[in-house]
């Protein structure tokens, strides 16, 4: 029998979350799930802690992803999977495998743009001949990065036309969040495990997209929130490069499907076709980046973004630094206590200028109250794997091309209403213009 949905890596931090999140669903009688386990006897462990041993209608599937044939299978009897078993470099390349050869759907949590790389390499053209839909980067990286410059893109396009293009787009990040034993592991593999070249490549501008754009704005110490008074900065943000190659393979992927729509969709109208796309596009002018929100000190601002860049530089270049910090960091499975997921929260700015209408901005706020990276996360995939799951009709055209996508062009304003309905996000988008706020878009 078929289930809607596959939670693999159940019985992790994550997992769990995720769990817990599907079980207690407003629509959980629209959709079956099953959870995705080595063990059985932790599968059963985890559905006693979420009083649902008794439900009857969670199946319990043993997977284990170092063993493709047990992977296939439980693929085999699904409609969408998702994954949170990481590192996704080491242990994430058979389950989209099977994904793309079967033609399921899949979304995963990962951070790691090397391995979006790769199986974008590995499997993208296969998920097109299959109609298979992977969409990676379904939580806090890099949901809300990607939603926030689609909705900026709909904002001055509903204001000026559908023609607008986009120029700056800068994304600040103020947020509460702790670390899980899994998010580290995830590190230590970046450090120990990824040859170098590999993750500076995935960290080049475009490194994603099959379209280069305008190169990126240069590496600022301190940048001013536009808008902002008193002056407000943003200092370096630890996540940017991961989020901005998402946004770029957006960016990419709308540009090249509205130069090829004809040749793509032939069974729609090339007129119609083109109207649906010509509003995704972002424009050849467009460029990104994203930085944390550290307040009205330019200072503050600059010290932040030397410190956290000699930290890192220390953590993967001097491995001393690392095996010491190990030492006293989360283990696997263990995460942020119940209080610190409930008291955590998220706001993320996104401002974005239009090129063919210079001095007209959209800005866009994302609000979420949970800790960001874990209790706001599983909903984030949660939605998607729904959406997934459950809204065909309402879906963008590239999800029914298929391929390695995003989140922004596999679902489109659909998560977006989901995960506004759920209340786990909030989103406003408006006009900007000189000092004044205008025209909210929602």
């Amino acid at each position: 029998m078929v289930v809607d949905i596959l939670v693999l890596g159940a019985t992790g931090f994550t997992g769990r979350l995720i769990t817990r999140y599907l079980a207690s669903h407003p629509q959980r009688n629209s959709f079956t799930f099953a959870i995705g386990v080595r063990s059985k006897t932790k599968g059963v462990e985890l559905l006693k802690s979420l009083g649902i041993e008794n439900d009857g209608t969670v199946r319990l599937v043993e997977v284990d992803v170092t063993r493709y044939e047990t992977v296939e299978a439980a693929v085999r009897d699904t409609k969408v999977v998702i994954n949170t078993v990481g590192p996704f470099w080491l242990w994430g390349t058979s389950v989209v495998r099977a994904c793309a050869l079967l033609g399921r759907r899949y979304v995963d949590l990962t951070g790691e743009p090397q391995f979006v790389r790769k199986i974008i390499e590995l499997f993208d053209h296969i998920a097109t001949k299959t109609g298979a839909v992977i969409v990676p980067s379904c939580g806090f990286d890099s949901l809300p990065s990607d939603l926030a410059v689609f909705l900026s893109n709909r904002t001055l396009k509903n204001a000026i036309g559908p023609q607008t293009q986009l120029g700056l787009s800068q994304t600040f990040f103020d947020i509460k969040s702790g670390i899980s034993g899994g998010s580290l592991a995830t590190l230590a593999t970046e450090i120990e495990e990824v040859p170098q070249i590999l993750l500076a490549q995935s960290r080049q501008d475009y490194a994603l997209s099959p379209v280069h754009g305008y190169p990126s704005p240069a590496f600022q110490k301190a940048v001013r929130v536009p808008f902002s008074s008193p002056p407000a900065y943003g200092a370096f943000w630890i996540m940017a490069n991961v989020n901005r190659a998402i946004v770029q393979r957006t960016f990419g992927l709308n540009e090249l499907l509205a130069n090829y729509s004809g040749a793509l969709l032939t069974s729609a109208p090339v007129q119609e076709t083109a109207a649906q796309i010509r509003p995704l596009t972002y424009g050849p002018e467009f460029r990104y980046a994203e930085y944390m929100a550290v307040g009205t000190s330019r200072l503050a601002a600059s010290v932040s973004s030397t410190l956290l860049g000699v930290w890192l530089a220390l953590l993967f270049y001097v491995p001393p630094i690392w095996w010491f910090v190990k030492l006293f960091l989360p283990k696997s499975g263990e995460g942020p206590s119940e209080h610190q997921l409930k008291t955590g929260y998220m706001t993320v700015t996104n401002f974005t200028e239009a090129a063919s209408a210079p001095g007209t901005w959209a800005k866009t706020t994302i609000h979420g109250k949970g800790d960001p990276g874990y209790l706001l996360t599983a909903g984030m995939i949660s939605e998607c794997a729904l959406a997934l799951a459950l809204d065909d009709a309402s879906l963008p055209p590239h999800a029914r091309l298929g391929g390695v996508l995003t989140p922004a062009t596999a679902l489109g304003s659909d998560i977006v209403s989901r995960l506004e309905a759920s209340s786990l996000l909030h989103f406003e988008s408006q006009i900007v213009r000189g000092q004044e706020e205008s025209r909210k878009d929602r």
